[in-house]
């Protein structure tokens, strides 16, 4: 019986303990009653007729069972379903700059955020202490990668961005950590170097597991080769078709590359730049999906090519839509492109120089990025989620004189955006509505406020609008120029489901 109270104490919890004592007195009549019964001194005479009862012991202890079970059953609490993740607002956030030699770094968090908090750089003094508020700084001397840390306040929406102008305009986000990731640009037969900054903010290491795509298909290597261990708290930089992390001569002949980094243990922030011999960028981070949505694609000459990833071992047939400054077209008229499997692809597309976004459909999940050529520079941007109702706001770090923003709104729905600048003390000047009608893409310029030209911007989807997809474009003259799509700014985590589960029974 002792057993059977250990199993009961376990699943059923303190409800038990008053089954197991009913049933322990019942047993111990049970058993004084069958001595009784077993001695013909002590049993009655009427006993010896009636034969039936040297079934009365089993019977007890099949009424001490049920009594078990019943009370047990009546006092247990009913099983819960497992509750949905909750959602929390962020209290702790890190961004990872690749590489910050002769750049300038921006961070930016929005306005609304309630109690405490900081952001700073490892190492460094707090660069912000209250929400809505802006701050850069020029790097003139060497440094390396920087990690910046936010909690409390200042930890949702954070938001970091470095520019450099060496070599060509180039800026790209700073990523926070994650475990999966993907880039898609120009390879290594096609720039002087294609470099792969894999940054773990954690206290413990990572191996990186990194694959890769060309056109001609999967960049295969020896095996374990594809494996890159990151020590904690530092950045591994992966020349990509040089060293053997970076698939060697496998990828050297490569003229486009799809990047995917899967960490194996933990998380980290991943970063690719490109270089030329006129011109660098970074490659955007993006996700594979049948839907995407490619902002920021800009106007003026040069050549556009379309970028279409299939991690996949199917074949993809995609369409894309255009939305353009006079509305929704069809570069590619009524006919679907086709991708290859496990391979990258190019795809020209005549748009006649219009500054647009493209949305492509697919039968099965693709990357997707295009890289815009102007001059001698190249900017590359990629597909992002949507800003609006159910996602959230987007936020640009690095704002200057020179930025273009580029809103695209799908042909089912128009959109309405508040652009709002925010320097070092707060929000600067008066707010600025920007309607963006269905099926079309808007350039709008953003001139500095006055004091200065180092602030972010906020772009916050008006209520009742529809989705909206942004990019932020820098130009600078004799230096180029950069694209940066624009994701919503995370502001909130999904903690994971619980669920009720069996407690021990406390000892002693």
């Amino acid at each position: 019986m002792a057993s059977v109270y250990a199993v009961a104490r376990r699943v059923l919890g303190p409800p038990a303990r008053l089954a197991y004592r009913l049933t322990r007195a019942a047993a111990r009549a049970a058993g004084a009653y069958a001595v009784r019964l077993s001695s013909a001194d002590t049993r009655p005479g009427w006993m010896n007729r009636l034969p039936a009862n040297r079934f009365a012991l089993a019977a007890l202890v099949v009424l001490a069972v049920a009594a078990l079970y019943g009370v047990a059953s009546f006092a247990r609490p009913a099983a819960s379903a497992p509750r949905h993740g909750t959602t929390v607002p962020v209290t702790s956030a890190y961004a990872a700059c690749p590489d910050t030699h002769g750049a300038r770094v921006s961070a930016v968090t929005p306005p609304g955020a309630r109690g405490s908090g900081q952001a700073s750089v490892a190492g460094a003094p707090v660069v912000l202490t209250t929400p809505g508020t802006a701050w850069s700084d020029d790097v003139t001397k060497g440094a390396g990668p920087w990690v910046f840390g936010a909690q409390g306040s200042l930890a949702p929406g954070l938001t970091v961005e470095q520019t450099t102008s060496d070599g060509g305009l180039a800026g790209t986000r700073c990523v926070q950590p994650a475990t999966d990731l993907w880039f898609a640009g120009p390879g290594p037969a096609d720039a002087d170097g294609v470099s792969l900054y894999l940054t773990n903010v954690d206290d413990r290491p990572v191996t990186a597991l990194v694959t890769a795509l060309s056109p001609e298909g999967s960049i295969e290597t020896p095996e374990g080769q594809d494996e890159v261990p990151v020590g904690p708290h530092s950045t591994r930089l992966v020349q990509v078709g040089v060293q053997v992390e970076g698939f060697g001569q496998a990828a050297a002949d490569a003229k486009l590359v799809a990047l995917h980094v899967h960490a194996l243990t933990g998380r980290l922030s991943a970063a690719v730049r490109v270089e030329r011999k006129k011109g660098a960028d970074w490659l955007p981070e993006t996700a594979p999906s049948r839907r995407v949505v490619v902002p920021g694609v800009p106007s003026g000459k040069g050549r556009r090519r379309l970028l279409i990833a299939v991690p996949g071992q199917d074949e993809a047939k995609v369409t894309v839509q255009g939305m353009a400054r006079d509305g929704a077209f069809a570069p590619t008229g009524e006919r679907a492109l086709e991708a290859p499997a496990l391979a990258v692809t190019p795809f020209d597309l005549g748009l006649g120089g219009k500054p647009a976004a493209l949305r492509l459909v697919a039968d099965r999940p693709i990357v997707a990025a295009l890289v815009a050529e102007k001059g001698d520079d190249f900017g590359v941007t990629a597909a992002v989620p949507p800003l609006g109702a159910g996602t959230g706001t987007g936020l640009v770090a690095d704002d200057r004189d020179t930025t273009t923003l580029l809103l695209s709104a799908p042909p089912e729905h128009a959109a309405a955006v508040r652009l709002t600048q925010l320097m070092t003390q707060g929000p600067a000047g008066t707010a600025k509505d920007v309607a963006v009608p269905a099926g079309h893409t808007v350039e709008v310029a953003m001139p500095p406020p006055a004091g200065g030209d180092d602030y972010g911007l906020v772009i916050a989807p008006r209520p009742g609008s529809g989705p909206v997809y942004a990019a932020r474009l820098l130009e600078m003259k004799k230096k180029g120029f950069t694209l940066l799509p624009v994701p919503p700014a995370r502001m909130t985590a999904v903690l994971p489901p619980v669920a009720d589960s069996p407690v021990p029974w406390p000892r002693g």
